[in-house]
């Protein structure tokens, strides 16, 4: 099971349009990489206004896709042209608004565990619960895995 963290600006996307790029993403992922399994994607929203490019809103979505360690540099490629051509089909992205990056999995366990690590100790087991508990609660009533970037009380 690979992972792909797709953050999006708030209201940015319908939940339609979500499920389609989790198919889309998945397919290309799988076409241009001769991957089997699934991709499970898990979506951060970043509330309005909280998000800037070039000294405006953003309206930039940022993708990161897990891949084998070492993959080469032509399929890698391949593949982030795939995953940026399926996104911006099904979500009508203009030409500067996705940040597409394929990432070894050694690196992408890596980012994971320091954004875990800037959580106090002693507050992650809580602080996992309740994330669990969003993501549980997310793909029950919308229909697909997502957290908002501001955790409430954690």
């Amino acid at each position: 099971m690979r992972r792909i963290l797709c953050t999006i600006q708030e209201g940015s996307l319908t939940s339609a349009q979500c499920r389609a790029a989790e198919r889309a993403l998945g397919e290309a992922y799988r076409k241009s990489l001769g991957a089997t399994g699934r991709a499970v994607v898990i979506w951060c929203e970043i509330p309005a206004g909280q998000s800037y490019t070039e000294n405006r809103a953003s309206t930039m979505s940022w993708v990161l896709v897990e891949t084998d360690d070492g993959l080469d540099a032509a399929r890698r490629e391949r593949a982030m042209h795939a995953m940026s051509d399926a996104w911006n089909t099904v979500t009508h992205a203009g030409p500067n608004d996705l940040m597409l990056a394929l990432v070894d999995t050694s690196l992408f366990d890596r980012y994971l565990r320091l954004n875990r690590d800037r959580i106090r100790p002693n507050a992650r087991p809580l602080f996992l619960l309740r994330t669990l508990a969003h993501l549980l609660t997310s793909r029950l009533t919308r229909g697909r895995f997502a957290i908002a970037a501001n955790h409430h009380r954690s």
